[in-house]
């Protein structure tokens, strides 16, 4: 029973001492710990620009939270330390993460911003792609010098966009349609798709690719010493026991090797001993956090990553894939989509959008597909997979604004998917119209 003369909310924060370090796209940490032959190799990159050269273009690629964005802002900061020492004349645009601009007119004007004062921004309509490119060359050319321009998940640059970007931009000063003539300009692209680069015309490949610097996953003693900073930063003296940082950083190298995943286990189990009024975070609060950590990042795509329509299609993906003796093909997906999009009273688009969906799904890491070749007679088909457990994203669907698209009987039929029983399920007859729906939908 609440008294609701008494006020429930604690004054104080017994587990916390900070707790912004843990969200850790927004915190630069002081120490980049493992990374000494990538740093070496950006380094090496970057070093023409120092004593007198034009800039490479740089290609950086690895999975997320791998500490792509920490080593570039850090090797940024030290190149134009010594370029202001040497008196080299070069501006840094970014990182500008690609993510938050749907358009290549979005995109493109922000870059521009980088360069004007508050007043004289534009506007986020009223001119052609074109023009706001224009606008970009005399902003660079009026720069002069050296221009590096920093593009983080540079995958998720409008498809219509990307030959600009990748191709032209970083040849812009020998292109006679582009007016800079004393600028010269680089590109540094960060990707969290490993296949970004293989998806690229080759002449985009080789322009992207001047220098290619790989990051791969940590390793649970790498993240057993990053955790640790990070949590000497986070929590209160003595509040972790001594099994909270090895189990976490065992747990995030066997799934990803990804820090944030780290990161958000130990905020999570933090708030779970809060919860408790513990004075400690233990071992328990920790395998707690792992068992949820999962779906709350698929959550937290439904409601920060995901459109409306891409979130239908990631859900009928999930719902082809369990579904017993079916793969989740093109149009298997479709007809579940369509079947969702009609129980939430969403008008479903056309086919030929739900192809659009699905590349986008797949450039931001949420499904991949594989090619199958039918032969001769066969042609060609596609089969979809998702990135994440079913389980983990029928669980998220649940807490999310989209739990009236799952079906009645989700839980039985992702129950037999679980324990390898689909065989048990009669799979509805393609050629049968009164078969199509083995779910149920209200």
């Amino acid at each position: 029973m609440v008294q609701t003369d008494e006020n429930p909310f604690d004054g104080t924060d017994e587990i916390f001492e900070a707790k912004q370090p843990l969200k850790k796209d927004s915190f630069d940490p002081e120490t980049i710990f493992h990374r000494d032959e990538e740093i070496s190799l950006y380094v090496n990159a970057l070093q023409d620009v120092v004593v007198g050269h034009d800039p490479n273009n740089v290609f950086v690629y690895g999975p997320t939270g791998v500490g792509k964005t920490a080593a570039t802002k850090w090797v940024r900061d030290k190149l134009l330390e010594k370029a202001e020492e040497q008196k080299v004349d070069l501006k840094i645009l970014g990182p500008v993460n690609c993510r938050n601009y749907k358009s290549s007119y979005r995109l493109v004007s922000r870059l521009v911003n980088e360069f004007r004062d508050p007043d004289d921004e534009l506007p986020k309509s009223g001119y052609s792609t074109d023009t706001v490119f224009e606008f970009l060359y005399e902003e660079i050319e009026g720069a002069g010098g050296n221009v590096l321009i920093i593009l983080d998940e540079i995958d998720n640059i409008p498809p219509d966009a990307r030959n600009d970007f990748l191709y032209d931009l970083p040849r812009a000063e020998a292109s006679e349609n582009a007016a800079i003539d004393e600028a010269c300009i680089g590109l540094i692209g960060i990707s969290n798709d490993l296949k970004f680069v293989d998806s690229l015309e080759p002449k985009v490949k080789s322009t992207l690719g001047e220098r290619e610097i790989k990051f791969g996953p940590y390793d649970a003693n790498e993240l057993r010493d990053i955790l640790g900073y990070y949590a000497d930063i986070s929590f209160h003296g003595g509040v972790l026991t001594d099994d909270v940082i090895p189990l976490a950083a065992a747990f995030t190298a066997q799934e990803r090797g990804d820090v944030r995943q780290g990161l958000k286990i130990l905020e999570k189990a933090g708030e779970y001993a809060r919860m408790d009024g513990s004075s400690t975070v233990t071992e328990e609060h920790t395998r707690r956090a792992t068992e949820t950590i999962e779906t709350d990042e698929i959550l937290d795509s439904f409601d920060n990553d995901l459109t409306r329509q891409q979130a239908l299609t990631y859900i009928a993906t999930t719902l082809a894939i369990i579904e017993p003796e079916h793969d989740a093909r093109t149009k298997r997906i479709y007809t579940l989509y369509s079947s969702i999009a009609d129980a939430i009273d969403s008008d479903p688009r056309s086919e030929r959008k739900l192809y659009e969906y699905l590349d986008q799904l797949s450039m931001q890491g949420f499904v991949r597909s594989e090619d199958h070749n039918q032969g001769r007679r066969g042609g060609r088909r596609f089969v979809y997979q998702v990135t994440d457990d079913p389980a983990d994203i029928v669980n998220a669907v649940v807490k999310s604004d989209y739990q009236e698209a799952l079906p009645n009987n989700v839980w039985t039929i992702l129950e037999h998917y679980k324990q390898d029983e689909a065989t048990s399920f009669e799979a509805p007859n393609p050629d049968d119209e009164a078969q199509q729906q083995i779910w149920k939908f209200t």
